[in-house]
């Protein structure tokens, strides 16, 4: 938790992770959220990247916001003193109720995924594959 708050910090050289999350599905009947982040002190010096890293994982039967803001709250209290993390996710409306001062990304594919159900769902638009 100390390495992820560490890499998702402002460091002195201005470069900071996003800590992301995204929760699985169908391992049974308890899921997983995970947290992922880039380790701002490992660069690989053949990509020129820093190196991924998984964070906290949280193991849960219920995935409703009750039990998101729990989890997102005791995360929150961890990096208390770590000024406007960036996060990222699927959406997760309990993220941005456990963070509201921090600037809160969502993931591309998930974008796109929900603007095809969308489209497909409600509208009755079929949209071409990316």
């Amino acid at each position: 938790m100390a390495d992820m708050k560490r890499s998702c910090s402002p460091g002195p050289n201005g470069v900071r992770s996003v800590m992301m999350f995204d929760k699985t599905f169908n391992l049974t009947d308890v899921h997983v959220t995970a947290a992922v982040y880039k380790n701002v002190t490992l660069l690989d010096s053949c990509t020129m990247e820093y190196s991924g890293f998984f964070g906290a994982f949280f193991l849960h039967g219920y995935s409703d916001f009750r039990v998101f803001t729990q989890f997102f709250q005791h995360i929150a209290l961890e990096i208390a003193d770590s000024p406007n993390p960036v996060l990222g996710s699927d959406e997760e409306k309990a993220m941005a109720f456990a963070f509201p001062d921090a600037g809160i990304l969502t993931c591309n594919r998930h974008l796109h995924g929900n603007c095809v159900n969308y489209f497909t769902d409600k509208i009755g638009v079929h949209m071409a594959p990316k």
